[in-house]
């Protein structure tokens, strides 16, 4: 008996192998969660992962803050075609969109008076059509709003703050830059005009608006962006994109491209943020390339992998 307990672990140890199932044995799977050295790519590789390196610049930045935004035209410059008593359009002079000058001829229209005559209503600005009620024959009353007519020349940027400490630091003529997606990589500069005097009873947000320059017309009423303004005086600082930056607040990295056209993880420390833009405080020096597109893929490539291409990582055939 006491043979046979003697036996049993030894028995037992020799079918383990057995019971893990078929095939052979890889040990624990491990996987990298970044390089452990410097990584070189060939040119197909690079084309793969969308790779794009920028230069770490020197850039004016201050202290901002960054809160949604939407355009709308300066309610001075916004004009309403109506009429002083009731009536009926009787024939439409412009079209959405046309641009009109003030004291343009826009409607027609007839008083319901018996005996009255037909009247023109003209343009109170200058600026686009930018909304059309009026249709032939129908009727209104000196509240109907026919035809409004913008001067988008200038528009405002409006940003909807909650209660927070910036509050306390915004200040008419504040440097301010208004970004959106349509225009990628643009900023449009401008200038805190105005400001909500304080939060209404049934509205918790605080309203600000920065005018923005828009001769061009690039830019439309209702374009939805973020609207970034300046807290403090700009001084120059060492930045990258902030689509260079990975990891989380206790551990910032970048990936830095060297003259060798290896690329190697560089932590970093961050400071001010800025719109796109992300203070370097330590970790990147002016003019080392950073990539900036492909660097989330670029994280999980080892050295090994990057030289052997898609076989990498398999040392035998199967």
């Amino acid at each position: 008996m006491k043979r046979l307990l003697l036996l049993l672990p030894i028995c037992l140890a020799s079918l383990t192998p057995l019971l893990a199932g078929p095939g052979h044995d890889h040990g624990p799977a491990i996987h990298s969660a970044g390089p452990s050295g410097p990584v070189t790519l060939d040119e197909s590789q690079r084309r793969n992962l969308g790779l794009e390196v920028l230069e770490a610049d020197i850039r004016e930045m201050a202290p901002s803050v960054d809160v949604n935004a939407t355009l709308v035209v300066p309610p001075e410059k916004l004009g309403q075609v109506s009429a002083p008593f009731a009536g009926r359009v009787k024939e439409v002079l412009v079209k959405l969109g046309q641009q009109v000058e003030a004291g343009d001829p826009v409607l027609r229209v007839e008083p319901l008076t018996a005996g009255s005559p037909a009247q023109t209503l003209t343009a109170p600005v200058s600026g686009h059509v930018i909304r059309q009620e009026a249709k032939p024959g129908r009727g209104f009353t000196p509240e109907t709003s026919l035809i409004e007519i913008a001067d988008d020349s200038e528009l405002l940027a409006e940003g909807l703050f909650f209660q927070s400490p910036a509050l306390r630091d915004l200040r008419l003529g504040s440097n301010a830059r208004f970004l959106l997606d349509l225009f990628p990589g643009e900023a449009f500069e401008g200038t805190l005009q105005r400001l909500d005097t304080g939060h209404g009873a049934e509205d918790p947000s605080f309203h600000v608006f920065a005018l923005l320059d828009n001769e061009d017309h690039r830019l439309r009423p209702n374009y939805r962006g973020r609207l970034v303004v300046e807290l403090a005086e700009a001084a120059p600082v060492i930045a990258v994109p902030r689509r260079a930056i990975l990891g989380s607040l206790g551990e910032r990295f970048v990936f830095v491209e060297n003259d060798g056209g290896q690329f190697e993880r560089r932590d970093v420390v961050t400071g001010l943020a800025s719109g796109d833009w992300i203070e370097i405080i330590e970790g990147i020096l002016p003019g080392e390339r950073v990539v900036t597109t492909g660097n989330y893929q670029l994280q999980y490539i080892t050295p090994e992998g990057a030289t052997a291409g898609s076989d990498a990582g398999h040392g035998h055939p199967h």
